[in-house]
């Protein structure tokens, strides 16, 4: 009698960077979460012992802490020791596709791809000249998954030969968050220590110029002056340059005179579940190729001003459920702000559709089916291997 194996997973093995936590690493982690309900199974190589690696160590999620750096030959001992840990990896993991969270991310997944004869898949999370693309993505890719049209449309005018043809748009997903009661966001506003009584707008996510921090400041400036009794919430944190920006923005807050009307929170790994503590969501960015606090803040319900940039339209459609700016302008940031401050209904009614449309546009079953769609047109339903156990060693 002949007994058949039993067919297990097919594998992929993500590479992040993840020199911090930010919006690509959260984006990273709702997707391997999506892909519980596909046929894929993930191993993650991550590039620093930070926030992602807690955070895959709190899911289960196999992973390993290994260098991810470009083939530089100013650093050649580095860039050897990275694609030498991606090849251990693909011999014991065995994976049919390698996906990079991001283009820095790709280059020694790239290599080591093409020496095992895997197809190579890679997120463009963020806006490169054709330079940088060509440099990062030089080992080749077979297709290239971008965050939104706009990103996509930007990059395929400045390197038509590396992206028509070869890129898609897939949108970040999103966990639509269960509505608190009253009692429950009093609570978690006083765990919080902001005011349990007035208006919260909150600006959320990394504390950086390209996110409008400033004209949210100003913002805020404006209405206090003009007598409004909100109270501003920045929940995140300046990770990138540890602190020099949000220490930057807490004094142009004491300079304004407005420190008591400000509740700076740091960084939060559960931010998105905060969200619905707050009234209102300020996205006020000079560039953002998708916006995920944007997208956070419409599943949790919450009324979203954005600016009419990059991915934004693309999440908040003005008027319906949310409200569009012009970057680069508190005056018009104010206004926005206002109204919905003065106007309970509105915020109700908008953040009720939000929600609908991120539950029905941007869910994680849907994310997971539509990206297994990806793997399996790479051809990475080709070879089927047993469980993860045997990868978690390596």
């Amino acid at each position: 009698m002949t007994i058949k194996k039993q067919a297990g997973p097919r594998r992929v093995l993500y590479l992040a960077w993840a020199p911090f936590f930010s919006g690509a690493e959260r984006a990273l982690v709702r997707a391997l979460r999506a892909l519980e309900t596909t046929p894929y199974e993930p191993y993650v190589l991550v590039g620093t012992d930070g926030e992602l690696a807690a955070q895959l160590r709190n899911l289960r999620i196999p992973h390993r802490i290994t260098p991810i750096v470009p083939l530089d030959r100013h650093r050649p001992i580095e860039a050897l020791r990275s694609l030498a840990g991606v090849i251990r990896a693909i011999q014991r993991f065995r994976p049919a596709v390698i996906h990079a969270n991001d283009v820095p991310s790709f280059q020694p997944g790239g290599y080591a791809a093409r020496l095992a004869g895997r197809p190579a898949l890679t997120h463009v999370r963020f806006p490169d000249t054709a330079k940088g693309y060509r440099w990062f993505l030089r080992s080749g890719f077979t297709r290239a998954i971008f965050v939104s049209e706009d990103q996509r449309r930007t990059a395929v005018t400045e390197a038509p030969d590396l992206f028509d043809g070869r890129s898609e748009v897939l949108h970040d997903c999103v966990e639509v968050q269960e509505t608190w009661t009253h009692d429950q966001r009093r609570r978690i506003r006083i765990e919080l220590g902001v005011p349990e009584d007035c208006v919260l707008v909150a600006i959320v996510g990394q504390i950086a110029e390209v996110k409008g921090i400033w004209d949210f400041v100003e913002a805020a400036r404006l209405l206090i002056e003009n007598g409004s009794t909100a109270h501003f919430v920045v929940l995140g944190d300046d990770l990138k340059s540890g602190g020099v920006v949000r220490t930057a923005m807490r004094q142009k807050v004491v300079a304004n005179g407005a420190e008591h009307r400000f509740t700076f929170l740091g960084f939060h790994p559960d931010a998105a579940k905060l969200v619905q503590a707050f009234d209102i969501v300020a996205v006020p960015s000079h560039v953002e190729p998708f916006g995920l606090a944007a997208l956070e803040g419409s599943a949790s319900g919450r009324a979203v001003v954005a600016s009419l940039v990059g991915g934004l339209p693309e999440i908040v459609i003005g008027g319906e459920t949310g409200l569009l700016i012009q970057p680069m302008d508190p005056r018009a940031l104010a206004n926005s702000l206002d109204r919905l401050i003065q106007n309970a209904n509105l915020r109700t009614t908008l953040g009720a559709a939000a929600r609908r449309r991120a539950r029905d546009s941007f869910g994680m079953d849907a994310y997971g089916a539509r990206l297994s769609a990806i793997y399996d047109a790479l051809g990475a339903a080709g070879p089927l291997y047993r469980s993860q156990v045997e990868a978690t060693a390596i």
